[in-house]
């Protein structure tokens, strides 16, 4: 099996607040500082990848140029669908004829989860789009709604193949459903935090996905505190001598200890939760830094991106 950066078509997904994007962000500069052309696709979402990036640009549905090798898109349902319609039927004129219809329309409605298979097909389509023979993006990064927003999505392929009369929507589903599929292609990657929550979400999502029949390829655990005293070294033993002290601790010396002992306590309970998620989720994972950042620039995007690339390059 190829490495996750070998991938086509490469889905983030995980609850909202875990840093899915900044995930997202990563793999794809990655990829694309190895000389693959990326796109970075997300649906609706508010644009932080040109701030990632150090791009003045604004990153739409029509998508643009973030850095050598490395396109974003920011797309939704009603631009997805008007694209969709027209790689169906080709013309501008024909296109309205047929999806700006009453009766059409009325029909269109009635299709389950249509909005959501137009951004899946939006996505499907750049995976497969070819220019002389090579594919246009070897890699797709896909930037997917918060955990169940997305199942849902992904379920839709499905849905559409069991309810719709068979015609071009139908074929086009079960294509789409195949790639999903198919771990040659894809790869499906979780990103949590080791905390309470996300920890039981994480490992709740991960068993939707296997029955989905898309298990998960890869983990990351986002926002790990530094160790900075591990148990049994002599930063553990001062910390716990200081917070013994019989008499008052200078002021600076009180907030100083005071503040290590809050990180080290985050620490232990990072420590507790990536355990569990280690034991219970059978995929290779990967650790990330909370960076201590107000916001996150370029050379953080790539400093995680190297991050993952240790962590997941054979794998």
């Amino acid at each position: 099996m190829s490495s996750l950066f070998d991938k086509r078509f490469v889905l983030v997904v995980g609850k909202g607040g875990v840093g899915r994007s900044t995930v997202a962000a990563a793999i794809a500069a990655r990829t694309a500082a190895a000389g693959r052309k990326t796109l970075l696709l997300q649906a609706g979402a508010r644009d932080r990848y040109a701030s990632f990036f150090g791009s003045s640009a604004h990153v739409g549905h029509d998508g643009v140029e973030l850095r050598p090798d490395l396109h974003a898109i920011n797309t939704n349902p009603a631009d997805a669908l008007h694209e969709y319609g027209l790689m169906v039927l080709r013309f501008e004129r024909v296109y309205k004829m047929v999806f700006e219809n009453r009766i059409t329309k009325y029909f269109l409605r009635a299709i389950p989860g249509l909005d959501d298979y137009s951004i899946l097909g939006k996505a499907w389509y750049h995976v497969e789009q070819s220019r002389f023979g090579n594919p246009v993006w070897p890699t797709v990064v896909f930037d997917m709604p918060a955990s169940g927003h997305s199942l849902s999505m992904l379920k839709i392929p499905s849905v559409i193949t069991d309810t719709v009369p068979e015609g071009p929507l139908t074929r086009d589903a079960r294509t789409i459903e195949a790639l999903l599929r198919d771990p040659a292609r894809t790869a499906v990657v979780l990103v949590t935090l080791a905390e309470e929550m996300p920890t039981r979400e994480a490992i709740e999502f991960a068993e939707h996905f296997r029955q989905l029949g898309m298990p998960l390829s890869h983990l990351v655990i986002n926002q790990v505190f530094p160790s900075h005293f591990p148990v049994g070294s002599t930063a553990h033993s001062v910390l716990d001598a200081l917070g013994r002290s019989p008499g008052p601790l200078d002021s600076d010396l009180d907030h100083l200890v005071t503040h290590a002992a809050l990180a080290r306590s985050r620490r232990e309970l990072n420590d507790q939760y990536l355990a569990e998620l280690r034991r219970t989720i059978d995929a290779p994972t990967a650790e990330l830094p909370y960076l201590f950042v107000p916001s996150l620039g370029p050379d953080d995007i790539d400093l995680l991106a190297g991050r993952l690339y240790d962590q997941f390059s054979d794998s």
